[in-house]
């Protein structure tokens, strides 16, 4: 894996310091009022919309669930911005700014209570850049560990085609991921993240078998999966091109569209198979999909695809 770097671990936390440094003196030019409201915005949108997201995903079995976390995270984060964008036009529409307040104590106090506020939303913008740059780097993982994967396993025994290199994007991620992780101070940043740690677990090897056809094959074969596979909602679903095209090249936008496939939406809503799928535990299915296997002559069930060998003279 990349190897992470002391610098790079460096220049995040002057970053952060700077981020700070220049939301404490937006709060103290807002004032009081106005930072207040804004950073009760940010804490009171979040959780509106978090519970709002948790109601919207229990339907389709929780954020575990793939569709789950999409409906959630939709309807979540649509009410969290109206109730955001509500609250601060409130405050600019209410109330006045630092330097048109009246002079002396009054200024000093407003302004100072501005600062506070100002600091404090520095802290959340740091703490949300912790989880977003630690998930976006769990995805660029799987991502660099599926070009490993490619590179031990040639896709044709006769034809072995030339090793696959991740993108740069996707290996400067993970190490932006690692040097943030790097040492104590980056068992602190873990400590204070707001998502758990089995989440970014959770991403790679999503991921990882979404790129990988005989891990894709391999989950479906987890006892339990099995069952559900005859059910003709999952044949179609199985048989869809934009699902394969999304299993043979994982990205964002590929595991997006994954998510979003409106056969898999139809599915989740199916009570009979909600229920089913209650009964699986997905993290033990990831953990048996990824585990070292023959290989597999195809990457979805009944469908072959059984490599040509060349006739003899």
């Amino acid at each position: 894996m990349t190897e992470a770097s002391p610098i790079w671990q460096g220049v995040l936390f002057i970053l952060a310091i700077l981020l700070l440094a220049v939301e404490t003196w937006r709060g103290w030019r807002a004032g009081v009022a106005r930072a207040g409201i804004n950073f009760a915005a940010v804490i009171l949108s979040g959780l509106v919309g978090l519970f709002a997201a948790r109601l919207a995903a229990a339907p389709f079995g929780g954020f575990e669930d793939p569709a789950g976390f999409v409906t959630g995270s939709l309807i979540g984060g649509g009410l969290a911005l109206f109730m955001f964008v509500v609250l601060w036009l409130t405050g600019i529409i209410f109330f006045k700014r630092t330097d048109h307040q009246a002079g002396g104590v009054f200024r000093l106090v407003w302004g100072s209570g501005g600062a506070f506020f100002g600091f404090l939303m520095g802290l959340v913008i740091v703490w949300g850049g912790i989880s977003i740059i630690r998930s976006l780097g769990a995805l660029a993982e799987a991502r660099v560990q599926i070009a490993r994967d490619a590179a031990a396993s040639p896709t044709h025994p006769f034809r072995p085609s030339p090793a696959p290199t991740p993108p740069p994007l996707a290996s400067s991620l993970v190490k932006l991921k690692e040097s943030l992780e790097l040492g104590p101070a980056g068992q602190v940043v873990q400590s204070v993240d707001l998502l758990p740690p089995d989440f970014y677990d959770l991403i790679v090897q999503t991921a990882r078998i979404t790129g990988d056809p005989r891990a894709l094959q391999r989950f479906f074969e987890y006892p339990g999966l099995e069952k559900l596979l005859t059910n003709p909602k999952f044949v179609t679903l199985i048989n869809d091109p934009d699902f394969q095209k999304a299993g043979q090249n994982v990205n964002i936008s590929t595991v997006a569209s994954l998510l979003t496939n409106p056969k898999l939406r139809a599915i989740a809503e199916d009570p009979e198979v909600a229920e089913e799928l209650k009964k699986i535990d997905l993290r033990a299915a990831l953990k048996f999909a990824l585990e070292k296997s023959s290989p597999s002559p195809s990457p979805f069930p009944g469908v072959t695809d059984t490599p040509s060998v060349p006739a003899r003279d």
